[in-house]
């Protein structure tokens, strides 16, 4: 393995442990937590050039988070 890979896993690591610790302290809650760490976060829905079907489910995974279950 690579010192690129190995650099980004024990990056990664560390990123986790610091993410628990925030959860541990009550710093943060899971949900907030959930968003800081989307990868599309800042975007908007429409703007990522998703097809529909994929945007139905992370329409119905984003109200899941949020604590929204209802289907449209």
């Amino acid at each position: 393995m690579s010192d690129l890979f190995k650099n980004r896993a024990a990056a990664k690591a560390r990123s986790r442990e610091r993410d628990e610790e925030r959860l541990r302290r009550g710093e943060v809650t899971p949900s907030q937590l959930h968003q800081e760490n989307l990868v599309f976060r800042g975007f908007k829905k429409g703007e990522i050039g998703l097809k529909p079907k994929y945007m139905r489910k992370i329409k119905q995974q984003y109200e899941n988070v949020r604590g929204n279950t209802s289907k449209d």
